[in-house]
This record gives structure tokens, C-alpha cells and sequence, in this order.
């Protein structure tokens, strides 16, 4: 039988203590998510540097530069992915307007000599998607340039990453504000709404990057803040004009703010009135709101339309990128997944029990709000004015949604993150779902325990799956005291200083995860492949291995400097079974990989480095 006993009571300035504590735990992760992530790796990061340099250097907005066919092929990518001025990105210009001024203190004359594309991409095969380390980053990072001592563009990202992240406190404050505005009684269900989205992985690594998202998404919880409080309170039309003014705003910084429109509309129409003539009102304060928006935002889009018969902007991006056929079922988890948890340009992801988890808290939050407004439910207890917010913010996301789809047909980003600017309405929705199973003993002791599993998945991801993708290969100090330390030379300046990861004995089906230190004395200027064999006595029998550049994607060769150490990671499966175990040894090559040819050994000896030996069991289990 349901309990009917309620939470915790709690006092406001208890909430507010615990809202305070969410937002500082939500800007802690958020800092320590923008530090493990390298610059230039959050989603479209290095597109808007280069058009807030642009403006910093000219003091004018640039021009649309439309493609003349979709960027499909690896070179292309490589191309576009570079500094271009002006720039390939064009969006309206509020944020990068912002980021000007924010960083006119260090100007970012180092950004074209810094964006270097993956050499993945020039090879013809991109990144790889999936939970493995491998791989994921769309840049080469120059990692002794980028420091914040060095670079005024590294300045400049973290400068950004900052304004980025307390957007993202304004966001939850106004989500609390929100759901209090709208559940006056239930300080639980506020908190519960900034929980939600504040352990959202997604939403603390956007929060942490350079983005236009961050912006669009905080005065779209300001505006639904401002307009459902006027909708209660029935406003003046100069207050309507003030939201519409805010709408105006976020028509300049992205053209998701169009749907803020018939939102703030569908709030004057349901809003509270005193006395008679509430269609006169109702007309009076349209007209208010939809002329202050226009006002303020709409200039950019007609110029849009006059200059360049485009009044949206959408010319470039729709050029550039490759449509889906059809938009599918693979496709939808493709959006729960990228709005959860995926990192980089999301590429990395996450355990896939993740996925399914989250999809579980969400079919329960459905679940909930069905039977919050099916006969019998609480819907018939909410006042009118409650009952009026969650439809404006239902009718919200469902469009925000229906665009989403659009935009991932037209441009085939199927990219939940582009749903964010809802987090106002799903942070709520989902509060006030899952808080019908708090009915239950069972139920808020479940809640509780989803919430703490959340703040810890949230806090390992940046220790699980950023710093092994993205952590910086280049040695500072000496090498770790578990390396086993050798020295074989070869005639390129290259030194194959130490390894470890290998286990003492090795068997069938096992995965082996062999580092390699690796120093040279000269700048290297060149990009090699390294090539790792495991096999038996003769090198020309070798059973697994890996080949790969030198330096892996994140600092191949031709990036290392005088002095480097540069550590990387070979990942490798035994056979299972295996034809002839016993001793087995690790070789290593390095191939030159303009020329292909392996370079030799500086001592003669060959063009290989041979370390172990290992026993190698015939069987696949220790013991067995």
C-alpha cells in the first residue's frame, strides 16, 4: 500500500542551502570536466574562437561562406576543420559579440598556428565512435604551446569556459525558480528539477566549453522564469515588452530562440486578468512582445534576408553537411545518447548500461506524469496556473523536439544537446513524473539512491573517460617509478626509453595494454607510424599487435619537440586459441610514413626493438 507520509519537510533557507551546495558541486565538476578536456575539443569549440577572433580583429560581423557541396571526404573535413577567415561558421552574432569583449585582453593571434587537424582525417578513415580511448579527438594538440602561459588562445578558451559554466548556474537557479513559481509548497521538487539537470554529464561538459548553447539556454530559463510569473500574475504590457526584449536577445545569440515566440504568445493568451476586456489585454500585450523581440533580434535575420536571401542563416551549415535518408529508431537513441553522455564532438561515449539506465529514469518520469494527470491523479489538485506552466513548457519541448528532428534530417546531427534549451521544461517534467513514485517509502529511498548514483557516475567520467582520450601524452618530469626503463636508439633521433602494462604471464583471449616511452633529442618534423608485434622467436611470425601513428592522434611525430618524452598506449587481444605457445617477445617498429620505409636501429643491429620475452599459455585461464 502507497505510504501517504510526504518527504522531508524542509524550511526555504534549508533549499536554498542545498540549491547553493547543487550549483557549487555542478561548478566543480564543471571545472574539472573544461581542465581534462583539451581546447578545441567540446562540440564546434574551435568554429566559435574563430568567429570571435574574426570580430575582435575587424570589428564587423562576417560573411556567410556556403560550400559548394557537402564536406564528406577525410581531406575536406581536415580543411574545414582549420582556421579560415572569414570564418565557416556563421550564426547570429550576441555570444561571439560577448566573447570579444571578454577576452580583448589576450588576442588569439596563436589560434591558426594551433588548429591542427587529427591526422586520421587526412588518412581517409575519421575518428572512432564508441567507449574505447582511441582516437576521439577531431584536433592535434601542440601541447607545450597550449598553456596558459604561453598562448593567448588557451586564455582565451578558459576565460570563455568560465563565462560558459556560471551561465550554466544561472540556468539552474532559474530551474529551481521555476518549479517553485510553479509548486509553491514542494521545495523538494525544485531541488529534485536542478538535480536532474545539474548531474546531467552532458550538460556539466557543455557547460565547460565555448559555445553559443550556453547562452541560448539561459535566457531561455530566464524567459520562461519572466513569462510564466506574468502569466500568473497577469503582467503589464511593458513587462511583456521586457520578455520580449529577452526573446530579442536570444534571436541574436541562436535561431532556436524563434520557438521562445509562440511560447511567450500561448503565456499572454493563458495568463491571469483582472476586471474585463481581456482580449483587448491579451491583444495589447502581443503585439508588446512580439514587437520588443523583433525589435532587438529581428534586424540580423532581415539582413540575412536582404543581403543574402537566407533569413535564418541556415545556408552554411545545411552546405556543408551530409542529410539522413530517413530519420529511425537508431537515430532517436542516437539523441538520448548524445544528450546524456557523449564527449568531445561525440564521438566518446560511455558504458552502453548507462544509456539504458538513463532511458529508465525517463520512461519512469513518463510513467509518473501519466498517472499525475490520468483520472484520480494530482493533476485535478494543481491550480489552474500550474496546469497552464507545464503545458506551455510540454508544448515547448514537443517543438523544440520536432525542430531537433528537422535539423538532424537536413544535416545528419542527430545531437541531443540541441534539446538543452528545454532543460527548463524537462527539468521540471521530470521532477514532477518522478516524484509520483515518492509516494512510496520504496520510491524516495529509490530516488535518493538514483540521485547519488548520478553525482557519482558523474564525478568518475572525467577520471574513466576524458583523461584517457584526451589527457596529454608529453612527459613534464621523469618517468613513472613502474616503468621498466631500456634504451634502444634509432637513426632518426628517436629513443624507445622504457615501457610497462605488460602482465607477467600472457594468455589466449587476453587484452594487453602495453605503454611505451618514447624520447627525442631533435624536432621531429615528420610523421611516423609505430608498428607493435607480439609473436615468437622469429619476427616474421607475430600473432597480434598494433599499428598506429607515433604519438597516437592527440601529438602525432611531426608535432614533438627537442627534449620531449611522449608516452602512448598499444591496445592488443591475444588469439584464443593459440597455435604454438611459449616464449613470446614484443617488437617495435617505426615507419616513416610519407616514405614507407621502417627506419633501422641506430646500432646496425636491425629496424626493430625487441623486449621480453613473455610466456604465452596455451590455454585461457590461469590454471586451467
Amino acid at each position: 500500500m502507497a505510504s501517504q507520509s510526504s518527504p522531508l519537510p524542509i524550511s526555504d533557507s534549508t533549499a536554498h542551502y542545498l540549491l547553493a551546495a547543487l550549483i557549487l558541486l555542478f561548478m566543480a565538476l564543471g571545472i574539472v570536466y573544461g581542465l581534462m578536456t583539451p581546447v578545441f575539443e567540446a562540440p564546434d569549440e574551435s568554429s566559435h574562437l574563430g568567429v570571435i577572433r574574426y570580430l575582435s580583429l575587424y570589428r564587423k560581423l562576417p560573411p556567410p561562406v556556403v560550400p559548394e557541396h557537402p564536406f564528406s571526404s577525410g581531406s575536406e573535413i581536415a580543411e574545414a576543420l582549420r582556421y579560415h577567415e572569414p570564418p565557416l561558421y556563421y550564426a547570429p552574432p550576441l555570444y561571439h559579440t560577448l566573447g570579444a569583449l571578454l577576452t580583448f585582453w589576450t588576442p588569439m593571434d596563436d589560434l591558426p598556428y594551433l588548429l591542427v587537424p587529427n591526422p586520421s582525417w587526412e588518412a581517409g578513415y575519421g575518428l572512432t565512435a564508441g567507449n574505447d580511448p582511441d582516437n576521439k579527438n577531431f584536433y592535434a594538440h601542440r601541447w607545450a604551446e597550449e598553456t596558459l602561459a604561453r598562448s593567448g588562445t588557451v586564455r582565451a578558451v578558459y576565460t570563455l569556459r568560465l563565462f560558459s559554466l556560471g551561465l550554466g548556474a544561472v540556468t539552474l537557479i532559474c530551474i529551481y525558480t521555476l518549479a517553485r513559481g510553479l509548486f509553491p509548497d514542494h521545495r523538494w521538487l525544485g531541488l529534485g528539477a536542478v538535480a536532474f539537470v545539474a548531474l546531467t554529464p552532458q550538460f556539466i561538459s557543455l557547460s565547460a566549453s565555448v559555445t553559443n548553447d550556453s547562452l541560448i539556454i539561459a535566457l531561455g530559463a530566464v524567459f520562461f522564469v519572466l513569462s510564466l510569473r506574468a502569466m500568473r500574475k497577469g503582467g503589464k504590457w511593458y513587462g511583456w515588452a521586457l520578455i520580449g526584449g529577452l526573446v530579442g536577445l536570444g534571436l541574436l545569440t541562436k535561431q532556436s530562440a524563434l520557438l521562445m515566440l509562440p511560447s511567450g504568445l500561448l503565456a499572454v493568451l493563458c495568463q491571469s486578468h483582472h476586471g474585463g476586456r481581456r482580449w483587448a489585454k491579451a491583444a495589447g500585450d502581443s503585439v508588446a512582445f512580439v514587437a520588443a523581440a523583433l525589435a532587438v533580434g529581428g534586424w540580423w535575420y532581415a539582413r540575412n534576408a536582404i543581403l543574402f536571401n537566407d533569413p535564418l542563416g541556415f545556408a552554411p551549415h545545411f552546405a556543408a553537411q551530409v542529410p539522413l535518408e530517413s530519420f529511425t529508431w537508431g537515430d532517436v537513441l542516437a539523441i538520448l545518447r548524445t544528450y546524456s553522455a557523449t564527449f568531445g564532438w561525440t564521438q566518446l561515449s560511455v558504458e552502453p548500461s548507462y544509456y539504458t539506465a538513463v532511458g529508465g529514469v525517463l520512461l519512469a518520469a513518463l510513467a509518473g506524469l501519466i498517472a499525475a494527470v490520468l483520472p484520480g491523479g494530482e493533476l485535478t489538485q494543481w491550480p489552474a496556473a500550474t496546469r497552464c506552466g507545464l503545458v506551455i513548457l510540454s508544448v515547448y519541448l514537443a517543438m523544440n523536439a520536432a525542430s531537433l528532428v528537422r535539423w538532424a534530417v537536413a544535416t545528419g546531427a542527430p545531437y541531443g544537446r540541441l534539446l538543452f534549451p528545454s532543460l527548463p521544461a524537462i527539468g521540471v517534467l521530470a521532477a514532477v513524473g518522478l516524484s509520483q513514485w515518492g509516494r512510496w517509502r520504496a520510491g524516495r529511498w529509490a530516488l535518493a539512491a538514483l540521485a547519488g548514483l548520478a553525482l557519482i557516475f558523474a564525478a568518475l567520467i572525467p577520471w574513466r573517460t576524458l583523461q584517457p582520450a584526451f589527457g596529454n601524452p608529453r612527459l613534464t618530469g621523469e618517468l613513472p617509478s613502474s616503468v621498466q626503463v631500456i634504451d634502444v636508439a634509432y637513426q632518426n633521433s628517436l629513443h624507445l626509453v622504457g615501457y610497462e602494462g605488460m602482465p607477467a604471464e600472457l594468455y589466449p583471449g587476453q587484452t594487453i595494454e602495453l605503454t611505451l616511452y618514447w624520447h627525442t633529442d631533435n624536432d621531429l618534423d615528420r610523421r611516423y607510424r609505430a608498428a607493435v608485434q607480439l609473436g615468437p622467436e622469429s619476427p616474421y611470425l607475430w600473432i597480434t599487435g598494433a599499428d598506429v601513428w607515433l604519438g597516437g592522434t592527440l601529438y602525432p611525430s611531426e608535432l614533438w619537440q627537442a627534449g620531449d618524452t611522449v608516452r602512448q598506449t598499444y591496445r592488443f587481444a591475444i588469439p584464443d586459441p593459440v597455435e604454438n605457445p611459449g616464449l613470446y617477445w614484443v617488437r617495435v617498429a617505426v615507419v616513416d610514413n610519407q616514405e614507407g620505409r621502417t627506419i633501422l636501429l641506430a646500432d646496425g643491429s636491425g629496424d626493430m626493438a625487441v623486449v621480453g620475452p613473455w610466456l604465452l599459455h596455451g590455454n585461457n585461464a590461469e590454471g586451467e
